[in-house]
């Protein structure tokens, strides 16, 4: 099959990496993707991981009629000379152009929205009539499955829920040279026990939460060897970001026992093997948690909210514990009785990753993904 795939986020984000992720595991599962981004990045990054990617589409967001028109005209163009099979999306502004570059064309295209968000769809005339189109929607999560269904007139017999897959063969627990070697980079103490979280400077990654819940957990607890590592990309700062978590720290009077690291991180392999335990606070979004799949396939026994695919990837009590959004105290008492129960917390650990091998294995996720693209192919060609 010969599939695009869209995306109008020009840099590392979230939805634009889910998206090359999956035209990388396409790839390998037999097909033939052209990922198509704006700008250079994830043209060079296609480069480095033998991905096709292509600029040739503008992409630009908001209201940009003549932009949308050039790339309206180029992307039939492509469809027809590319011998396209079936189109992915993500975000709406793709999902309009894709939707309207197929209106009458002769070559019965496939267009699938891989819905990542967790917020629901507004239920207006034009995004059932454009949802409406689409020949299968692939959720990452069981809630946003659960939004479709309860929309009115939405169609829900091409509703599928996918999660996500990862390597665990990449992403795998840290010997202890792994170790040693991380502890080294982040100038970390190589006896302490180590929670880490990482994510954008954003108020929906729940940071100042964790920060909170980790006061209120050892603030006034002696053993000084319990510390807290927050990696937060400061390059993806804008408005709306949180304010300095360093002058959080300090007010809470924990600044002494909390890491902060403002960098990106190219390869995250190195902030698993560093901790001992993962915390995911977050708000809202974690519609798919790559970082979530990535720490539990590392064998780190994982805190999560209730929020997005978390309640899908971790079993309360057997893989994890989830904490109810935004509830600093029984966070708290969870990272208490992580610390306390060292033994329990690796067999948590180790129970994470055993399921991640057995059930979230990308390999299985690429060959699920492609035959719901066969699929609806084969549906669409008898229609």
């Amino acid at each position: 099959m010969n599939i695009l795939l869209l995306t109008s986020v020009a840099g590392n984000g979230g939805s634009s990496a889910t998206l090359f992720h999956n035209a990388k595991i396409l790839a390998q599962s037999g097909c033939e993707p052209i990922f198509f981004a704006p700008g250079d990045y994830w043209k060079s990054r296609g480069a480095e991981e033998n991905v096709n990617v292509s600029n040739a589409l503008e992409l630009r967001r908001g209201f940009r009629p003549v932009s949308f028109l050039r790339d309206f005209l180029k992307l039939r163009r492509i469809i027809l000379d590319q011998k396209i099979d079936a189109i992915i999306v993500q975000k709406s502004p793709e999902q309009w152009l894709a939707g309207l570059a197929l209106l009458g064309l002769k070559r019965r295209v496939v267009l699938v929205r891989l819905r990542g968000v967790v917020f629901a769809i507004k239920p207006s005339m034009f995004n059932r009539w454009l949802h409406n189109r689409m020949d299968a929607v692939i959720c990452s999560a069981g809630v946003i499955a659960a939004h479709f269904r309860a929309l009115h007139g939405f169609r829900t017999d091409r509703l599928h829920t996918l999660l996500e897959g990862i390597d665990p063969q990449k992403f795998a627990p840290a010997t202890p040279e792994q170790r040693a070697a991380a502890r080294a980079k982040w100038k970390l103490d190589p006896a302490a026990i180590v929670i880490g979280t990482a994510g954008r400077p954003s108020p929906v990654k729940g940071h100042d939460v964790l920060l909170r819940a980790f006061a209120k957990a050892f603030r006034d607890n002696h053993e000084k060897n319990v510390r807290l590592a927050i990696f937060s990309d400061e390059s993806r700062r804008g408005p709306g970001s949180y304010k300095s978590l360093s002058e959080l720290a300090a007010e809470l009077g924990v600044r002494e026992r909390v890491d902060l690291f403002p960098a990106f991180v190219d390869d995250m392999r190195g902030v698993y093997h560093a901790l001992d335990a993962y915390a995911l606070p977050s708000l809202g979004s974690e519609g798919s948690s790559r970082a979530g799949l990535e720490a539990c396939a590392c064998g780190l026994p994982l805190i999560a909210s209730r929020v997005g695919v978390l309640p899908d990837l971790v079993i309360d009590n057997k893989t994890g514990w989830l904490v109810p959004t935004g509830d600093v105290e029984t966070l708290a008492i969870r990272l208490k009785e992580l610390i306390t129960s060292r033994s329990a917390s690796r067999q948590v650990g180790a129970a994470a990753r055993l399921r991640i091998v057995e059930l979230f294995d990308e390999r299985h996720y690429g060959d699920v993904l492609r035959e719901m693209l066969q699929d609806a192919v084969r549906m669409k060609a008898r229609a």
